[in-house]
């Protein structure tokens, strides 16, 4: 008879921690991001100085005492990033962000703090092991009529210039070898642009999107969910959404030298799948959206100029009367 026997271990098998506060105001948001920024740096170095021996007096010790927070002892050993980086923030709009890509939990002082500085907590993901899908909702706050055309002017330039920033921002890191996402640009039925996308580094990319849509005065919303394990697509829901209907046409004339992208952009504008992409640039010109929406339409045909395509907008006169 033979006996076989086994040891096994437990991995640490960390995931990522993410907390999304909003406060009263923007300057009351950077003022939050801008105290968590400097003790979060702090505190990292001394978590990495003093490792497992950690009874002494930390940075978060201090910064607790300091702001009436009621945990002890926080930051230390699991509760902080042991082998990945530190803690991230950005301040958007009303909302501070905080992420750290690999840890296995994080502190509960930055929630009590969100509370004590007057906000609240929109989300938290404690040890999130799926990818992170953001939602970035783009609003206009300076214009006394909502149906300005100015407000959809701004939202077109903030997508214009965010377009050749996004394959560099939603780009795999070096190791992972899942499929990128595409992200989407889509409406909401009250007239609100959006961006979904998934983010190689969260607050990196907020960070940039906040600076292009700060140039044309447009604000940013951030709502954060983890995606479906397994999900090759997170956002397929969103491609496949209804476009508003119109008396509107697109005209697509020729595609350019990158054949790759202007299918692409075709499968945004079109929300199809790749066989009908692939179809619709064959036996050029032709029509390849009908009774759209104008606005949408409009902006369909900047995605596929982007993409190095001639494309124009039909838009119907009305008979003379």
């Amino acid at each position: 008879m033979r006996i076989r026997i086994f040891q096994a271990f437990a991995s640490n098998n960390s995931g990522s921690y993410t907390i999304v506060g909003t406060f009263e105001s923007p300057q009351a948001a950077e003022e939050v991001a801008a105290l968590l920024r400097v003790v979060c740096a702090e505190h990292d170095v001394w978590h990495e100085q003093y490792g497992d021996d950690q009874d002494g007096e930390s940075p978060l010790d201090v910064f607790a005492r300091d702001h009436g927070l009621s945990e002890q002892q926080p930051g230390r050993s699991d509760s902080w990033p042991e082998h990945g980086a530190a803690p991230s923030l950005t301040a958007v709009g009303h909302q501070v962000l905080l992420h750290a890509p690999y840890t296995v939990t994080m502190p509960r002082l930055f929630g009590e703090l969100f509370y004590k500085r007057g906000g609240r907590v929109d989300v938290e993901f404690d040890h999130a092991h799926d990818q992170l899908a953001i939602d970035l909702a783009f609003y206009v706050s300076d214009l006394a009529n909502w149906n300005d055309p100015e407000r959809q002017r701004r939202f077109d330039a903030v997508e214009r210039d965010l377009v050749p920033l996004l394959p560099v921002l939603t780009a795999r890191a070096e190791h992972d070898t899942r499929p990128q996402v595409e992200p989407v640009f889509y409406d909401s039925s009250w007239g609100g642009r959006h961006l979904a996308a998934i983010f190689r580094d969260l607050v990196e990319a907020i960070a940039a999107v906040r600076v292009v849509a700060e140039r044309h005065s447009v604000a940013l919303r951030v709502r954060i969910q983890e995606c479906p394990h397994g999900v090759v697509d997170p956002l397929a829901h969103l491609r496949a959404s209804t476009r508003p209907w119109g008396r509107s046409r697109v005209i697509l004339w020729s595609i350019g030298a990158d054949r790759v992208r202007a299918m692409k952009a075709l499968r945004e504008v079109m929300g199809s799948e790749l066989a009908e992409a692939k179809s619709a640039i064959e036996g050029l010109p032709k029509e390849v959206l009908i009774e759209a929406d104008q606005a949408y339409a409009e902006r369909a045909t900047e995605i596929l100029r982007a993409a190095g395509c001639d494309a124009e907008v039909v838009v119907p006169r009305r008979a003379e009367p």
